[in-house]
């Protein structure tokens, strides 16, 4: 029987860090998880490499897994409260502080046309750095 836990506080800031870094590598997809690319002749990068373009979920687990990941299942407890964290605490900081023009969940603001990779991965940025003073000053 597994116990519920706190979720765990002291990384989301350089999951989301990392979540743009992705996205700014391999690219981005505002549909999905994983860009499938039908039609590839399986001779691109994404197929020698197993790095898709992701969306802003699809970033986010391979920041917590380090590589792309469909499915969760498998996973241990601490993984899932990890990512749930950094899902979390991105989703809240759209609704409350927005990005770009937009107050919104994670899903609608992804997917509001005129979204650019640039918008996308700011707005990892700036949660990330809105977590790091959050925790700053609770820590304070």
């Amino acid at each position: 029987m597994s116990t519920v836990t706190a979720l765990p506080t002291g990384n989301v800031h350089a999951i989301l860090d990392r979540a743009a870094l992705y996205l700014g590598q391999h690219g981005w997809t505002s549909t999905g998880l994983y860009d499938s690319h039908d039609g590839c002749t399986a001779k691109c990068a994404c197929h020698r490499t197993g790095l898709y373009p992701a969306s802003i979920l699809g970033a986010i687990r391979a920041a917590v897994f380090g590589r792309p990941r469909w499915y969760l299942t498998g996973i241990t407890d601490a993984e899932q409260h990890t990512y749930s964290a950094a899902v979390e605490w991105f989703n809240t900081y759209l609704i409350a502080v927005g990005h770009a023009g937009q107050h919104a969940p994670v899903f609608a603001w992804e997917t509001t046309p005129g979204r650019t990779p640039a918008h996308v991965t700011q707005a990892l940025c700036a949660a990330a750095i809105a977590y790091r003073k959050h925790t700053t000053r609770r820590a304070a």
